[in-house]
């Protein structure tokens, strides 16, 4: 059995947004249903990257947290979901289905982190995926991870023991 999950080492990330590009280069304007309807062309950060500044001139120091779902294995988005439109799947995946999730706006309002998004032009909740559409093609990790230049995101199998976002 696989079940997924992303590790980010968060003295790695440098801000240069490329995990949000790929992102929204992956689902901008592109339907993957069952596990996602097109994300709008403004408004949403499925892969957000925070910015932290500390400290006053002349020593400021500014750090980046990338901040894509959580995939909670106790998901409130699943709790406060009808219909099974909000499920997780075996692989530990947790997924909003565009065609049931339609009209349920208190999904967005019921994850504690913030990262579910509200399409209001197709009336749907919306949030990161971990592309899991090219990750049931085969792929072995999603786009963010695929586009960061200094490997700051780690994804990949909690149940091997033998890999490197098990050993993070």
């Amino acid at each position: 059995m696989t079940t997924y999950g992303m590790v980010i080492d968060v003295s790695r990330c440098t801000g240069c947004h490329n995990c949000f590009l790929a992102c929204r280069d992956e689902h901008v304007g592109n339907d993957y249903p069952p596990i996602a309807a097109a994300q709008p062309q403004s408004g949403h950060r499925w892969m957000d990257v925070q910015e932290y500044e500390r400290g006053k001139f002349p020593r400021v120091r500014v750090d980046y947290l990338p901040l894509p779902c959580q995939h909670c294995k106790e998901a409130t988005c699943v709790s406060k979901a009808q219909g099974g439109s909000v499920y997780r799947r075996a692989d530990g995946i947790v997924v909003i289905d565009p065609e049931k999730a339609v009209g349920q706006r208190e999904i967005v309002l019921s994850c504690p982190h913030r990262v579910i998004f509200w399409n209001e032009a197709k009336n749907v909740p919306q949030k990161c995926t971990f592309c899991a559409h090219l990750l049931d093609k085969g792929w072995k990790q999603p786009r963010c991870v695929e586009a960061c230049p200094t490997q700051a995101l780690v994804f990949g199998d909690l149940d091997d023991p033998d890999s490197e976002v098990s050993q993070l």
